[in-house]
């Protein structure tokens, strides 16, 4: 089975990121896939050398570009047994192509806002074999949508190999300045608002005063989540490490506790699976989806999405280390369960029952 991922993008944002993780996700359980996506940021410099990734979507700027990616993306189906698209703009190009009449197209569903009724999306969601949802919530939603025969799985953001127990987040301490001995509470994500810094820093002054902060991230949001910072008499005890990929395992382990206070743009919480597979704890918001990530009270913590509870969760781990290392295993464990083989294999298995489903359908 050869999978066609397309996603029509150029920055290595969520939706970019779970195309690449699906690809990856595809291999690892011995899957062929390929990705075409839009070149010229630091999507292509991330993927430049992996020969299954291929810049070859354009940004569309002029109605020549829109042709051109039409033609690129008919000619990738003609080769695929099934096409998987990731955003609203894959899914117009897929269908504008007819790559539905060519091969089994599905699309994945990461955000609640696609999920939209109107007479255009409901022709183009009427075109697809399969779908696939970020969280369980976003899979019950699909029967607002979706012709009610159309498969569909919720799926879990794939887990990367190296986010696993055991990284040394020593350098990180000391580069930043954080005492080798203090709690460190910590969040990734992108620094802007609605994205949950605020309430980090909310929780983080009710903590007590020898807890320090690790926020990883860049944005527009940065000064006022200084002056924030200032206001709260946090001071020198927030520490901000800047956008970060490689040694995000190591920032996770230099955190005793991570922090999931608000949902990004991609919304299978890419973060907890990862802090999870570092063996860290992480106290969350009851937000959609994360109690399919974490089971509460074992392998982490779901509250109300409030600086005053996430406290009140959190303090007990920060002054147990014990608690703490026994929680981090267990969201360990159950992280094990989205690496990118088992992924994969459910993925694969998933496709390969909407390909025999549209064969009959069309027999």
């Amino acid at each position: 089975m050869l999978v066609q991922v397309v996603v029509s993008g150029n920055k290595y944002t969520g939706a970019a990121a779970a195309a690449e993780h699906t690809c990856r996700a595809l291999h690892a359980a011995g899957t062929e896939a390929r990705l075409i996506f839009v070149a010229g940021n630091n999507l292509e410099h991330r993927l430049r050398g992996f020969p299954w990734a291929e810049p070859s979507l354009r940004k569309e700027r002029r109605p020549a570009d829109l042709r051109f990616n039409l033609a690129v993306v008919r000619s990738a189906a003609a080769d695929a047994d099934v096409v998987m698209c990731h955003l609203p703009h894959d899914h117009f190009l897929c269908v504008l192509a007819g790559t539905h009449r060519i091969t089994p197209l599905v699309r994945s569903f990461r955000n609640p806002r696609h999920l939209r009724r109107d007479p255009v999306h409901r022709k183009l969601n009427d075109r697809l074999a399969g779908a696939v949802a970020a969280n369980p919530t976003i899979a019950a939603s699909l029967d607002r949508c979706l012709p009610p025969a159309t498969p569909r799985q919720w799926m879990a953001f794939p887990l990367e190999e190296r986010f696993r127990p055991g990284a040394n987040g020593d350098h990180w301490r000391t580069t930043l300045g954080i005492p080798s001995q203090a709690p460190v509470v910590g969040m990734v994500g992108k620094v802007a608002a609605g994205r949950g810094f605020d309430v980090l820093l909310n929780t983080a002054a009710l903590l007590g005063n020898d807890v320090h902060v690790l926020a990883v991230g860049h944005g527009e949001a940065m000064t006022s989540l200084e002056a924030l910072a200032g206001r709260l008499g946090l001071g020198e005890r927030v520490h901000w490490a800047g956008y970060q990929e490689r040694a995000l395992p190591e920032l996770y382990s230099a955190m005793d506790v991570v922090l999931f206070t608000a949902t990004g743009s991609d919304h299978g919480h890419r973060m907890i699976s990862e802090a999870q597979g570092c063996g860290r704890p992480v106290i969350a918001a009851d937000l959609p989806g994360v109690a399919s990530l974490i089971q509460d009270g074992i392998s982490g913590r779901i509250v109300s999405p409030t600086p005053a509870a996430l406290a009140e969760a959190t303090t007990p781990l920060l002054r147990d280390s014990d608690l703490a290392r026994t929680m981090g295993r267990a969201a360990s464990q159950v992280a094990d369960m989205r690496r990118f083989t088992v992924t994969g294999q459910r993925l694969g298995a998933f496709l390969g029952e909407v390909m025999e489903t549209a064969s009959g359908a069309t027999g």
